[in-house]
């Protein structure tokens, strides 16, 4: 067996995980949210016991399972019979798949929730919000100041390429198909080196600004425990900037360090794959984890701060906001009043971008200009 056929069941290996994950992280969203909200809905905290409502969370979750226990057992087939390749384009599709009904399934479900909600009359009294004065005791992000460390990582791969420049083949791979075949070359010039330079700052400044995006995200602060929540979101916000940063120079560093490798000729082009596929993976685990341990806006932080305090639960029915109307399907958010750029999520675990800012679209067709044009350039140059 060679060496390319070894990474690709390697590759492929790591890649099955990708539906696990995906089934894994969206089975177990509707137990991490936000206490006011299910399914996308504002509701009061008390609903979260409610008998229906705990119901839909199961079926959602027993769902989502079942689907993608299938979508492994059918990769796990196509690969036996059909072959890597074959098994690559399966894994994909289901992880899409899987996605997809879990998207189907929270608007079903989100459909009963509002309908419980009129039922019981659940609606917010009054508008209120909260803001915290001087949080000297809740956790901060961390500085964007750690982000320097991406330059490190930066200069590395400039230093690997500019001494290594002599031992670079004639014949530079650039490109590799889904079999490991490459497909595309590039003749030696220094050139060639800023391939994984440019790539790699491409990759740091999303991560940079992934983290910008957490430290200025709106905070959501429940006026009826202003400290406890504002605690318990200072604890999420700061080790999701943990996450970022560290997965950030992972990936950012890892991969321009590794494409600097092959380039010189010290690594295989397959190997590279098999490396992002692990620092992939490795992201998707850690986001599982962090969503599972704090819960979204850190719901479950804030649990256990009300738990050993002996908080008051005579307030659980109350509502001190509803921002239905400006969340399309509970996961779209456009609200021309709200001058945030960045606010946390309702189904899922993270932040989401305040579509009606101009910021938001300008930045959008950037990103999409840069992933369209960089491999449209190396592929021209």
């Amino acid at each position: 067996m060679n060496n390319t056929v070894v990474s690709m069941n390697i590759a492929l290996c790591a890649f099955l995980l990708l539906p696990v994950i995906v089934t894994a992280g969206l089975a177990g969203v509707p137990w991490v949210t936000d206490r006011h909200e299910v399914f996308g809905v504002t509701v009061p905290a008390a609903a979260h016991v409610n008998t229906r409502i705990r119901g839909f969370k199961v079926a959602f979750s027993g769902i989502t399972v079942a689907l993608g226990v299938c979508a492994i057992l059918v990769s796990l087939a196509v690969w036996q019979l059909c072959g890597v390749d074959a098994a690559f384009w399966t894994v994909s599709i289901a992880a899409v798949a899987i996605a997809i009904c879990g998207f189907v399934l929270q608007q079903m479900f989100r459909r009963k929730v509002l309908s419980i909600k009129v039922d019981q009359g659940w609606e917010a009294s009054s508008a209120r919000r909260a803001a915290l004065i001087g949080e000297r005791d809740n956790p901060d992000p961390m500085s964007l100041k750690w982000e320097l460390l991406q330059v490190v990582c930066l200069a590395v791969t400039i230093a690997v390429g500019l001494l290594g420049y002599d031992r670079m083949p004639e014949r530079v791979p650039i490109h590799a198909d889904i079999a490991g075949n490459v497909n595309g070359w590039a003749e030696k010039s220094p050139m060639v080196i800023w391939y994984a330079v440019l790539a790699q700052v491409v990759l740091a400044a999303v991560m940079v600004a992934s983290h910008a995006a957490i430290i200025y995200a709106k905070h959501p602060i429940d006026p009826d425990h202003p400290a406890a929540t504002g605690y318990a979101y200072g604890v999420f916000s700061r080790v999701w900037s943990i996450y970022v940063l560290v997965i950030g120079l992972l990936a950012a560093g890892g991969l321009g360090l590794g494409v600097q490798l092959v380039t010189i000729g010290v690594l295989d082009i397959n190997l590279i794959g098999i490396i992002g596929m692990f620092i992939a993976v490795a992201a998707l685990v850690g986001a599982l984890m962090i969503g599972v341990y704090y819960g979204q806006n850190g719901a479950r932080v804030y649990a256990g701060v009300r738990h050993s305090d002996g908080g008051d639960i005579s307030d659980d029915n109350a509502m001190p906001y509803d921002d239905d109307l400006h969340w399309i399907g509970g996961i779209i958010y456009i609200n021309r009043d709200d001058p945030a750029i960045m606010i946390p999520k309702r189904f899922g675990v993270g932040w989401t971008v305040n579509l009606a800012r101009p910021s938001v679209i300008i930045g959008t067709i950037v990103l999409l200009a840069i992933a369209i044009g960089l491999p449209v350039a190396a592929i021209l140059m």
